[in-house]
């Protein structure tokens, strides 16, 4: 671990000048000209509002960027994805941070944002929301960046810090007395492609595993508490889990048919049940059933609820264009 406060510059800086130029000669055919992320001027800019557990508005901000996603809560604070940058902001004063050396904001953690840096090799890294020097910076070498970006898509923040699944360690980075500390949990297998984690508290964490099962850690013992696995012995093709309060529902889905010949929407069977995210009892039967599975492109969320302040966040930004050159 290194001080976040240390430069990060290099090969990142020289390869986002290769593509944009990349990207400007892929778009300079004709009279074809198309950004995907164009400046957002003051007076275009976006608003957002915060309204108290009353129904009162109580502080209103204008932010000049697009947004891309839908924002998320996270420890009493806001994360809006712009497309020119993250911005996190105090659920009940409004204020806003854009933290400049961050790619994409995973979470907030006792005045740090934490994710993905945008420049240099570190896998994860914690910038103050002050912008003051000091922070987390988590490199590995030798790098492999198939387990460097399996951590991120699978990286979580809970109330003390990060965790995520690098190849077949369940890696957690949390901060207490000043300090970032990091604890490792070994695991039977490695994390489902694409799915995060889900946190229950701060020191349990439920994992979709690799092979199609999913294994509860209890961060405090630095163990696999439980796990459990489908009933049908073939690989799921999809894995999802959802918490609920206490209880985490997975759903494993199988698709029916691969064949070439086969014409419109493919059918699915899936197999869902439930289980408390901390002991691994299940708290509802499992369950089939035959249809569709979809994953659209969500819509992104006009309002987000935190429900440890009771306040509710409005964003009002406009989304990035859509189209392309060609």
């Amino acid at each position: 671990m290194r001080d976040s406060g240390q430069a990060r510059r290099g090969r990142s800086r020289a390869a986002a000048g290769v593509a944009a130029l990349l990207a400007l000669a892929a778009c300079s055919g004709g009279e074809c000209s198309f950004d995907r992320c164009p400046e957002v001027t003051p007076d275009r800019a976006g608003t957002v509002t915060g309204t108290d557990a009353s129904g009162r508005v109580r502080w209103t901000t204008t932010i000049a960027d697009l947004v891309v996603a839908s924002p998320f809560v996270s420890n009493e604070h806001v994360v809006l994805e712009g497309c020119h940058a993250p911005h996190v902001l105090d659920v009940t004063t409004g204020s806003v941070s854009t933290p400049s050396g961050l790619e994409h904001v995973l979470g907030v953690v006792q005045g740090y944002a934490v994710g993905i840096p945008t420049e240099g090799d570190a896998i994860v890294s914690a910038d103050r929301l002050d912008g003051t020097r000091g922070g987390l910076s988590w490199s590995q070498s030798p790098q492999d960046s198939e387990a460097d970006r399996g951590y991120r898509m699978s990286a979580v923040v809970t109330e003390r810090g990060v965790v995520g699944v690098h190849d077949r360690r369940l890696v957690a980075w949390s901060r207490s007395s000043g300090v970032w500390a990091m604890a490792e949990v070994e695991l039977p297998v490695g994390a489902w492609r694409g799915r995060q984690l889900v946190a229950a508290d701060a020191d349990h964490v439920v994992v979709p595993g690799s092979d199609g099962s999913v294994l509860g850690v209890d961060l405090g013992s630095h163990a696999v508490a439980w796990r459990s696995l489908p009933t049908r012995p073939a690989l799921p093709d999809d894995l999802e889990i959802r918490l609920d309060a206490r209880a985490v529902t997975v759903t494993a889905w199988y698709r029916e048919s691969r064949a070439a010949s086969t014409i419109g929407t493919p059918v699915w069977t899936s197999e869902r049940w439930s289980l408390d995210a901390r002991t691994g009892e299940p708290t509802t039967p499992r369950s089939t059933a035959r249809g569709t599975h979809q994953n659209p492109r969500a819509q992104v969320a006009a309002s987000v609820h935190d429900d440890a302040t009771g306040w509710t966040v409005t964003q009002q930004l406009d989304e990035p264009p859509k189209g392309s050159c060609g």
